[in-house]
């Protein structure tokens, strides 16, 4: 009878964030990069002399290894080294000669250590491009999906600011965008939630080269985002939050330079178009918005939440204060916020009491009759007496359901604590009057004016409506007030504004 055959036994090395990961010593490991006569190892992997069979009689045979996986290698993998072979470091990469060989890359190496080995690659790709293939000026790379909300609005505000913007797709693999710098270098590259920077932070380090400024605009919850990325190369880019409260703790996880960027409006694109019209929308109050952010359930995977943690959360709403992002890291405080997943652990119970806070605020608005634009998940949370309309395409119709409606409602996410929304910004824009629940992120507005138009809790909601529609001449004049100030101090002009500064890159 035949013996089961044993599976091989492989080294396991440590990775640079603490993982233990078990080495692959197949040659289908080693990636082969063209180049002329010469051999560069990039990364010898578990057994060098299994490479050294590969390589065969080509020479001159240089390596490079990473100073952490030698150092986590037995004495048997020194030995296996042949003597003939060159030991060289980063600084030698900067010869010429050495560049333009063949190179063999290991490429588990990339997950292992990436910080090491992402400049490295780099080097290789982009040491040699000549001069004259860099030379555009005043280009801005931004990768983003079509349409996405937020595109067009910096697009045109970058091109009013002397900027050229060169769109790319969302996710470029790594060996299309060295194609891209290789014909082309941008002087400057920006993205919303690192969008065109893959997670190993090859692309970035590409861009960090050829000495391209890269700043990273973190529109939602920015530990979410940095929850997907499996190096530290973030933490070399300029960051921008449209929350303020991550600054400290993105700084304290290694972060150089991180500037509050709040979302703004685009004033064009909310002119009255008077596309769509609903007389009865002016008797409505209206809410525009999903039940949960897309993917929600695979995003949150395994997480969850102990009934104290929550009864003591359930009690704060009731009081209208706010178990936002913030306070549900001080109930997890041993979980890290970076690196790994744990963070979505916060991330989670802060969305369900999001989702729990909406859904109450939302049903004392419908006393005063209110229509939601949402998704059918809504219709279960919400009472019988709440009209359920589809979504609204944002470049669509929106901005005359803003103008037309009664009030427009905002209920800003928990997962941001200083956090705001578009509808802060883009129905007073529209011309529409917005109610919002009371956030600290409402503090970069005229106060005097917030005053009028937040609430704490849903029992404030009722006699807010009621007092606006008891003095209609004031709430007219509240509503130009509050339109003045947004388009005086809030468009995406003034945030790109603010934004070159930053970078001193105005032209």
């Amino acid at each position: 009878m035949d013996r089961p055959k044993k599976r091989p036994v492989r080294l396991q090395i440590t990775n640079q964030f603490g993982q233990r990961q078990s080495l692959d010593n197949a040659l289908e490991q080693y990636l082969t990069i063209p180049g002329a006569k010469g051999v560069l190892l990039l990364g010898l992997g578990p057994s060098p002399a299994a490479l050294a069979a590969a390589v065969g009689g080509q020479s001159p045979v240089d390596y490079l290894e990473s100073p952490d996986f030698a150092r986590q290698m037995p004495t048997s993998w020194l030995q296996e080294i042949p003597a003939h072979w060159r030991k060289i470091s980063t600084e030698d990469l900067r010869e010429p000669e050495l560049l333009q060989r063949k190179a063999l890359f290991y490429r588990p190496n990339l997950r292992l250590f990436p910080d090491f080995w992402t400049p490295v690659l780099a080097a290789k790709s982009l040491g040699t491009l000549p001069a004259s293939q860099v030379a555009d000026e005043k280009t801005l790379w931004m990768p983003a999906p079509q349409k996405r909300l937020l595109v067009n609005e910096l697009s045109g505000a970058f091109a009013k600011a002397g900027m050229h913007v060169h769109a790319l797709p969302q996710d470029l693999p790594p060996t299309v965008f060295l194609k891209q710098l290789q014909a082309h270098r941008p002087d400057f590259f920006f993205c919303i939630n690192f969008q065109g920077l893959d997670p190993f932070g090859q692309n970035f380090a590409a861009l960090n080269h050829l000495e391209v400024p890269v700043a990273v605009w973190c529109v939602d919850n920015p530990f979410h985002l940095l929850s997907a990325l499996k190096s530290t190369f973030w933490q070399q880019c300029m960051l921008f939050v449209t929350d303020d409260w991550f600054i400290n703790p993105l700084l304290s996880h290694g972060a150089r330079r991180v500037c509050h960027l709040p979302l703004a409006t685009d004033p064009d694109h909310f002119q009255p178009h008077k596309a769509f019209h609903d007389d009865e929308l002016a008797q409505k109050i209206v809410f525009v918005g999903r039940s949960s952010f897309p993917d929600k359930n695979n995003f949150f995977a395994g997480c969850r939440l102990s009934r104290d943690n929550m009864a003591q959360a359930a009690e704060m709403m009731a009081q209208g204060l706010r178990p936002d992002f913030a306070w549900w890291r001080l109930r997890y405080e041993q979980t890290p916020l970076w690196p790994a997943q744990s963070v979505r652990q916060i991330g989670f119970a802060a969305e369900q009491c999001n989702l729990a806070w909406r859904t109450a605020h939302l049903a004392a608005a419908a006393e005063m009759g209110l229509t939601v634009f949402g998704d059918p998940d809504w219709r279960e949370r919400l009472p019988a007496n709440v009209e359920l309309r589809p979504p609204v395409d944002y470049y669509g119709p929106l901005g005359d359901i803003y103008s037309q409606a009664r009030f427009t409602l905002n209920l800003t996410s928990l997962l941001l604590p200083h956090g705001l929304t578009q509808r802060h910004f883009d129905v007073w824009a529209a011309g529409g009057f917005l109610l919002t629940d009371n956030t600290p992120g409402l503090r970069i507005f005229d106060q005097e004016l917030v005053h009028e138009i937040a609430f704490a809790k849903p029992e404030e909601f009722r006699p807010l409506v009621q007092r606006l529609d008891a003095d209609p001449i004031s709430a007219a004049e509240l509503r130009q007030a509050w339109q003045k100030h947004i388009l005086a101090k809030h468009t995406y002009d003034h945030r790109v504004s603010t934004l070159l500064d930053a970078l001193d890159l105005k032209p």
